[in-house]
């Protein structure tokens, strides 16, 4: 009979503890939801729309590339037997010329110079004498007529050829001489347009072939 009892009243506690667990079992916290209060509801004019603080937003512009800068020079000056040569140098280096006719007067140059040596060897290890003394705007001539001569410059201005020359003999540089270039007729010179560093850079390595041709800049038309 106490067995009985027993088993009834565990049987009731466990029918009690069932339906009773959301009591006696601690809960899984909920999340409290906002209230929502219609009276505080606000509705904003335009105005004060535009007024709200903006978040910045910075536009990601690609960085502009800055344009190459060009220049104009013209090239020469020289007679009807090497014109052909120069213009197909030109064209070598892809670049576009145009032809312009020089009186014999605008096409004096004074060069100072060192007459050829007797071979190629001999004209580099005077080159490399000389710039030991101190002169660096040289270079060693590969032109046919004064094949292996060294040039020390092209001027329009003979006091400035005579400038040079005086400077060269106060180093000791005693073989330097200067000469009048260009006299004759049918003289020219070549015009180039929009040359960039690295074609001024392409046509002063052309000196030793023109050695008596000068590049100056000119204004562009």
């Amino acid at each position: 009979m106490k067995q009985l009892f027993w088993v009834l009243a565990l049987f009731n506690l466990g029918l009690f503890a069932y339906f009773n667990a959301g009591l006696i079992l601690p809960s899984k916290p909920q999340a409290k939801l906002a209230e929502i209060n219609p009276e505080k509801i606000k509705v904003l004019s335009q105005a004060q729309i535009e007024a709200l603080p903006k978040k910045s937003v910075t536009s990601q512009v690609p960085a502009q590339v800055a344009p190459i800068a060009t220049s104009c020079f013209e090239w020469g000056v020289f007679s009807d037997t090497n014109i052909a040569n120069a213009q197909s140098a030109i064209s070598q280096l892809a670049l576009q010329a145009t032809l312009k006719e020089q009186s014999p007067q605008q096409a004096k140059r004074f060069w100072v110079y060192r007459p050829p040596l007797k071979s190629a060897a001999e004209a580099q290890l005077r080159a490399a004498e000389l710039k030991a003394l101190g002169v660096e705007n040289l270079f060693v001539v590969q032109d046919a007529k004064w094949k292996n001569a060294i040039s020390f410059g092209i001027f329009e201005d003979e006091q400035l050829a005579i400038k040079l020359l005086n400077e060269l003999k106060a180093k000791g540089i005693k073989d330097v001489t200067k000469t009048l270039r260009n006299q004759g007729k049918d003289l020219s010179s070549l015009l180039l347009n929009n040359l960039t560093e690295t074609n001024i850079a392409e046509l002063k390595k052309l000196k030793p072939s023109f050695p008596y041709a000068s590049l100056k800049e000119v204004s562009c038309n």
